[in-house]
């Protein structure tokens, strides 16, 4: 019982570090405050890759500056753009870099994840 708790303790550590580390390495972030002035958006490259489609993550942080939301997504042209209760990372891209507020039940537990496992 002991070698598999401390298996699986080594896979969920592993894990953390290569889901996270991404983050860490964040670079040539812009942030935008929503026009309510409730909401602060950001965009960082992850990895810009020399391609058509570099990687970047979003955040949306409310004022108290707790992260709400968290996406990667692929972009050849971001910008973040506030539009009612719209949310658009990029112009041109795909579903995953678009929101909608209020949030999905999975944006709220996915942004709990993140808030959990910062170290």
């Amino acid at each position: 019982m002991r070698k598999v708790v401390i298996a699986l303790i080594a896979i969920a550590s592993a894990y953390f570090y290569f889901t996270h580390h991404s983050d860490s390495k964040a670079y040539d972030c812009v942030r935008r405050l929503s026009p309510d002035g409730l909401h602060v958006a950001e965009e960082c490259t992850l990895d810009w890759d020399h391609g058509d489609n570099p990687k970047y993550v979003g955040r949306v942080y409310d004022t108290s500056g707790k992260l709400i939301l968290r996406r990667t997504f692929h972009t050849p042209s971001p910008e973040i753009t506030w539009a009612g209760n719209h949310l658009l990372f990029s112009n041109g891209g795909g579903d995953d870099d678009f929101v909608v507020f209020p949030l999905s039940l999975y944006d709220r537990i996915n942004a709990a994840y993140w808030r959990l496992t910062q170290w």
